[in-house]
């Protein structure tokens, strides 16, 4: 990324080479110079007594829980591009050696903290949360650039940060993220730290990712109990895929999704009108997926009553999902055999949540 001073028009070509060769230095001093400073920052998670978690919450950082679909598409765009061999990862040579973004030692910092398990590669997972760290990161500490010379000040990023942080709390991360201690901020310096601090005490790239995921599945559950308890049709339905397919293992046939929501749209009406009453509840022993596309396996329980009369039903069941823009759609619900009371009590002590 080429620093803001660098785009706007100067007086004279020869200062602007100059600030831009100062610039260049800077980034080698910076990466030559900060290793120690840097290892020492690995070796904390606090700073003034604070968690560096809470010090990036205040300057307003989300990570990935603020990470938008439409960014994460891209982001896999952007990896899947340099992934020449499809292997699911970048290697040294990929991104490095062959990339033609910025420069080699720049691409080289980048693939180094992207790696956070050292295993030589990217991969899509660490890809993606670096981008979201340190392009939250860029957007959060640019802006502070006031005169927009291409470096933030200290007083530029006190006052900023101050308020948030606290006068002396706020000098003392402007001094971790100053790793040339040169009394001014650039972007590859900040970033070193900052991703540092965005990873402290966190489970891997793939986990975070992955979590992100099961909680906005989650939100999907909890919409389909929702839409059955309240007799909603419409609701239910829209978490359905226009293409779904219902398999059951009871009757060993498959067929569309389309005619089970048709099928089941009275019981719907008639918890609606109250002539029934109905819930559903999940609960999951495995979970895989992506961005896009995920495959759910557990347990529902199903329960009615109508005239004063209960049901219960346990079901082992798969569904495979597939995210688009603004939701997640069941695309294959597979009702697989009855479950018993036992076999739904089991999930929960494995430390399956409800849904």
């Amino acid at each position: 990324m080429v620093s803001p001073s660098f785009c706007q028009p100067r007086k004279s070509a020869n200062k602007s080479l100059n600030r831009i060769h100062y610039g260049i230095v800077l980034v080698v001093v910076c990466f030559l110079l900060s290793d120690s400073r840097v290892s020492a920052q690995r070796g904390s998670n606090q700073i003034g007594g604070v968690s560096c978690e809470h010090v990036l919450s205040q300057m307003g950082a989300k990570l990935e829980s603020g990470l938008q679909y439409l960014d994460h598409l891209d982001y896999i765009r952007h990896f899947d591009r340099v992934d020449t061999n499809h292997d699911g990862r970048h290697s040294r040579e990929e991104y490095i050696e062959n990339g033609v973004h910025m420069n080699a030692m720049a691409r080289r910092g980048i693939f180094n903290a992207a790696d956070e398990d050292r295993d030589g590669f990217v991969s899509r997972d660490e890809y993606v949360l670096n981008r979201v760290i340190t392009d939250e990161a860029k957007r959060i500490v640019q802006v502070m650039d006031e005169d927009r010379d291409g470096f933030i000040s200290q007083n530029e990023f006190l006052s900023r940060t101050d308020s948030v942080l606290g006068e002396s709390l706020a000098k003392e991360v402007f001094n971790a993220f100053d790793l040339n201690e040169n009394g001014s901020l650039m972007i590859p310096e900040y970033l070193r730290v900052w991703g540092i601090w965005a990873r402290s005490g966190k489970p891997s790239a793939k986990q975070r990712l992955g979590a992100l995921r099961e909680a906005e599945l989650d939100d999907y559950w909890a919409e389909v109990s929702r839409s059955v308890k309240e007799g909603d049709f419409e609701g239910y339905a829209a978490t359905c895929h226009p293409e779904g397919v219902l398999v059951s293992g009871s009757s060993q046939s498959s067929y569309p999704l389309s005619l089970a929501l048709a099928r089941w749209k009275q019981g719907i009406l008639d918890t609606k009108s109250g002539k029934m009453k109905t819930s559903v509840e999940f609960r999951f022993s495995h979970r895989v997926g992506d961005m896009t596309t995920a495959h759910e396996t557990g347990i529902f329980r199903y329960a009615s009553e109508v005239d004063g009369e209960q049901s219960v039903a346990f079901v082992h069941f798969e569904a495979l999902l597939k995210r688009g823009q603004d939701r997640w759609l069941i695309l294959m619900e597979n009702q697989k055999a009855p479950a018993s009371e036992d076999d739904w009590k089991a999930l929960e002590s494995s430390g399956q949540a409800e849904r």
